[in-house]
């Protein structure tokens, strides 16, 4: 039973250890969507279901567990072969995006909140989005993001209505946040170095 527990421990702080938030650089992104919308609100909207190509994304660091993300999704291409769009679909997304520390070393969960303007048929109509997502870091600068929106359209607008987006992309760090850092750090060391010698 002691080292049951002790194993235990040195695991959880094995964790704290190695657990680290990988969200902490402005990224950019580029993938494409699906939209799902209820059998009663296909009717309305004259689809099921919508791809969008591309999807485009920027998400900008506020803090250690904070960033703020804003995407665009556009649907350029009518038929995929599993999916023929019969609508258009035009959407531009702003959220405020909780990042947890990073999950078996390289995958970095996130929920996030926000609001999109999104165009159909009709005309732009705005929606309060809730949603889920997270980025496995292939290397330091490149990682898959899977995410999944829930918008909701207000019953007082008729032009939309509630719908789920499911998002896969491709996020490329931009490590601007630590450009500076290196290249003051590298000149303060070749400084001191000289003056050494």
């Amino acid at each position: 039973m002691r080292n049951k527990i002790l194993l235990l421990i040195v695991l959880c702080c094995s964790i704290n250890l190695f657990s680290q938030n990988l969200n902490d650089s402005w990224q950019i992104g580029v993938g494409m969507g699906i939209t799902k919308f209820s059998e009663s609100d296909a009717a309305f909207i004259g689809d099921g279901y919508l791809f969008q190509v591309p999807v485009l994304s920027i998400t900008m660091p506020l803090g250690e567990r904070l960033s703020l993300d804003g995407a665009m999704s556009f649907n350029t291409i009518d038929d995929v072969g599993f999916i023929s769009n019969s609508a258009k679909y035009f959407s531009m997304d702003g959220s405020l995006r909780y990042n947890f520390d990073a999950i078996l070393k390289n995958f970095s969960p996130y929920v996030f909140v926000g609001g999109s303007i999104v165009d159909s048929e009709r005309k732009m109509t705005p929606t309060l989005n809730v949603g889920a997502g997270g980025i496995y870091w292939i290397t330091d600068r490149m990682g898959i993001n899977p995410q999944l929106y829930y918008k909701h359209s207000l019953e007082s607008f008729e032009s939309m209505r509630s719908h789920i987006q499911g998002t896969l992309g491709v996020v490329f760090k931009l490590n601007w946040n630590n450009t500076g850092k290196r290249g003051s750090a590298g000149k303060t060391g070749a400084s001191c170095y000289y003056n050494q010698f």
